[in-house]
């Protein structure tokens, strides 16, 4: 497996006037990957990608006027690019302009580093990395890419985010999984389990969860729902709900601490996933135990 390797952003935003507030941009970094979201000021803005990672964005944005340019010299002078993608590979240019209509504009940009994740590809995938585009349409990596604009802004736990972002590039570079029958087998399950339950109250990541196997990323996924029927962070989710359901029945711990001892980001998101889990709220739950 390589070593971890964050991401720096490669988007340059230049606001005019210059006196412009800064746009809110939450940046969420794991192992290889680099995932934003930002919501842009009503105000003309320049800005350039010189991509020294892969560039993936989704955009939901309506201009005025503007322009965009790849290096190659490709232009398009679209206005509406409100679901519409673009992609820059790593060592390619685009810059332009744009001055945004009136309303919510925003886009969600995913930097991934090619060397990383291809050294994750050798086994077991296939992949295909796609010529630059702007302002493409694809409805299965729309939905992804929206999902993971959803992940950041309510904050949800690394694994949950990781695996948006592999199933982006997978759509991105069509990978596709090479047939294999390959299960873990009863001995990697426990070692899992027991690191799971050790570090339950850890922001674990599907890295994480490979690296006590000695897998990659995406080699893990495949075969970890191969052989449980769910993908790593649903099986994160279970022995997080589980654990909540014991300490609520054996302890006094407010929802707060327990939320937080399960490795829950917050109360509210422990609140909705024990509600999905288990058709009530956790403090209703304790309180029919009673």
């Amino acid at each position: 497996m390589p070593s971890a390797r964050f991401i720096n952003p490669d988007c340059e935003l230049e606001f005019a006037p210059t006196g412009v507030r800064p746009p809110n941009r939450p940046l969420r970094e794991l192992s290889g990957l680099s995932v934003e979201h930002v919501q842009l000021p009503d105000e003309q803005f320049e800005y350039k990608v010189a991509a020294s990672s892969h560039y993936l964005a989704l955009h939901d944005i309506e201009l005025q006027d503007g322009e965009i340019e790849l290096a190659d010299g490709t232009r398009s002078p679209r206005r509406s690019l409100a679901d519409r993608l673009t992609f820059v590979p790593a060592g390619c240019e685009v810059t332009g302009w744009s001055m945004p209509k009136i309303r919510r504009n925003s886009f969600t940009a995913l930097y991934f580093d090619a060397t990383t994740l291809v050294e994750e590809f050798r086994t077991g995938f296939t992949a295909s990395s796609p010529p630059p585009f702007l302002y493409a349409v694809d409805r299965s990596l729309q939905m992804t890419l929206e999902k993971l604009a959803g992940a950041i802004t309510v904050g949800s736990g690394a694994a949950y985010l990781e695996s948006l972002c592999l199933v982006a590039v997978g759509e991105l570079l069509q990978i596709r999984a090479v047939p294999s029958g390959q299960r873990l087998s009863e001995a990697q399950l426990d070692r899992l389990l027991e690191f799971v339950e050790a570090h339950l109250e850890d922001d674990l990541s599907v890295e994480d969860l490979a690296k006590v196997l000695g897998l990659s990323r995406f080699h893990f996924s495949r075969i970890f729902k191969t052989t449980t029927s769910r993908s790593p962070y649903q099986f994160l989710l279970e022995r997080r709900v589980r654990r909540a359901m014991d300490l609520l029945r054996s302890s006094n711990l407010s929802v707060a601490d327990i939320a937080r001892q399960c490795g829950f980001r917050s109360v509210p998101q422990f609140e909705e996933a024990f509600r999905r889990a288990m058709g009530t709220r956790p403090i209703r739950y304790r309180a029919e135990l009673e």
